[in-house]
């Protein structure tokens, strides 16, 4: 079994620009996507795609004696991870009855754009300054200056301008940036990097 955690990246499938990007995904066993993240719904709403439905029936059936079903293979009480619970799908078929598949590829790829656009003012900006050393394009900093990653997210945020979070990625802190409000301008870029300046 071959599963690709696409919680990001997974969105990208929307765009036929950044499609070709995910060439290959569809050899995958399972596949997850966060709704969430880059598709323009709300906390908690995720997608799990597999070639083999015999795991959804495994994995989301329930059996009580006090909800009895003679139609174990479509009944949705048997079948189902909502029960009482909320019906989190609805974020994403909302997200994709307003906007359709057009309109979140153009999220994606302005979300994109904006990335962009943060990490070449961030190259432009580390030549020139004397306290923070050059950006690398993950918006990472040298392992020397691992102390000042988190100073840096902290005073970004005290700002409250703008939002970062400090994380570890191959064992080294760095600043993670995100763009996945669909308002989100260059103005906004602009008032990120003045905050970290």
């Amino acid at each position: 079994m071959y599963h690709i955690d696409a919680a990001w990246g997974g969105a990208a499938l929307a765009s036929n620009r950044l499609r070709p990007v995910l060439a290959g995904i569809e050899r995958a066993d399972s596949i997850t996507i966060d709704a969430h993240k880059w598709l323009a719904t709300t906390m908690g709403c995720a997608i799990f795609i597999t070639r083999h439905g015999h795991l959804l029936s495994e994995a989301f059936h329930a059996s009580t004696s006090f909800m009895p079903s003679s139609v174990s293979g479509v009944d949705p009480y048997l079948n189902s991870v909502q029960w009482s619970r909320r019906f989190l799908g609805l974020r994403l078929f909302l997200a994709l009855a307003s906007a359709g598949w057009e309109g979140l590829g153009a999220h994606v790829e302005r979300s994109v754009e904006v990335v962009a656009r943060v990490k070449e003012r961030l190259s432009r900006w580390g030549g020139r300054s004397p306290t923070i050393p050059s950006w690398r394009c993950s918006m990472r900093l040298p392992p020397a200056d691992l102390g000042d990653v988190r100073e840096l997210v902290r005073r970004v945020v005290a700002g409250g301008r703008a939002w970062v979070a400090p994380t570890t990625f191959e064992g080294r802190d760095v600043v993670r940036i995100c763009a996945t409000n669909g308002e989100t301008t260059i103005e906004d870029v602009n008032a990120l990097i003045a905050a970290a300046q």
